[in-house]
């Protein structure tokens, strides 16, 4: 089982993660568009009500804050859905809905954020299994295709061989 005190680095090491696809604000707005102001602004809220958590602090959260939390979920399964995951939001999306997932748990306690989290998660993990085997089956086409190009001299042997007894049968 897990200590305290390993849950705080994996949290840190979350945040941290988070911070550094930050720092690619350009890329972000090309995918998120103006929204991306809303999902640093949760992030944000919710760095902040964890830390307090952290500290045994008792945290008071909002029904306006928990809806704030689910629009960034909700807008993290929209572009899931319907536009190509481009390796920078598939890996924001790994730390960052963890983090939401987290916060959930602990604080929101909400059944649709958490289902939300989990599909959009989903998509993003099977998307990247696709694209994985995807490099792999082109790796293995190019080789068979060496392979059924290899053709050596004792081949040719062995057909004029074989069409020789076949003829002499006849």
């Amino acid at each position: 089982m897990e200590t305290k005190e390993e849950h705080r680095q994996q949290y840190q090491q979350t945040v941290a993660n988070i911070k550094k696809f930050f720092e690619w604000d350009l890329a972000l707005r090309g995918v998120f568009g103006s929204r991306i102001d809303l999902v640093k602004g949760v992030f944000e809220l919710i760095q902040r009500q964890m830390n307090e958590l952290d500290e045994d602090k008792k945290v008071e959260v909002t029904g306006e804050e928990k809806s704030r939390v689910k629009e960034v979920a909700n807008l993290f399964s929209s572009i899931a859905v319907n536009n190509p995951i481009l390796p920078i939001f598939r890996d924001l999306a790994s730390s960052y809905l963890l983090l939401v997932f987290n916060w959930n748990k602990e604080l929101g306690k909400r059944d649709d954020i958490a289902n939300s989290v989990n599909v959009t998660l989903n998509i993003v993990m099977d998307q990247m299994t696709r694209t994985e085997s995807i490099a792999v089956l082109k790796v293995l086409i190019a080789n068979a295709k060496k392979m059924a190009e290899y053709n050596p001299r004792s081949f040719e042997l062995s057909r004029a061989y074989l069409e020789t007894l076949n003829k002499d049968k006849k």
